[in-house]
């Protein structure tokens, strides 16, 4: 019996450990064939917080950590800026972005992609998950 619910703990604190460390991950599809800037914006309830983005492997591993992000408040934003031909994030990369272990909110995103004369941007939007709108609020 003590082996059951030790086993059943045991289970618990690997997904727990497994969820703390999930990676949101998205294809870059813009139109520009790279991009040389990714803004994070903090469109949550959710302050005084750090995220990271990372350039992942086909396998969804981390190849490379692009950049750190801190975002104070809502509607701040936070962006890392890459020079050099070898930098520059391609359209078809895979991204991910991680939150720190401590970071226990809920969080969903969407991308948007700028073509601005200096900056070709990659638009990291942080919601709250499950925000956004409703079909029914029209």
């Amino acid at each position: 019996m003590k082996r059951i619910i030790f086993s059943v703990l045991f289970l618990f604190a690997a997904v727990s450990v497994f969820a703390q460390q999930k990676i949101m991950s998205f294809e870059v599809k813009g139109s520009e064939k790279s991009y040389n800037q990714v803004r994070v914006v903090n469109e949550t309830s959710y302050e005084n917080f750090r995220c990271r983005v990372v350039i992942l492997n086909a396998d969804s591993t981390v190849k490379e950590v692009y950049g750190d992000y801190v975002l104070n408040e809502r509607g701040d934003s936070d962006a890392n800026t890459k020079s050099g031909k070898e930098s520059r994030i391609n359209q078809g990369a895979l991204l991910g972005i991680q939150f720190p272990k401590s970071f226990t909110g809920e969080v969903s995103l969407f991308v948007e992609y700028k073509d601005y004369p200096l900056f070709d941007v990659i638009v990291i939007h942080l919601t709250d998950k499950g925000g956004g709108y409703e079909e029914d609020e029209y």
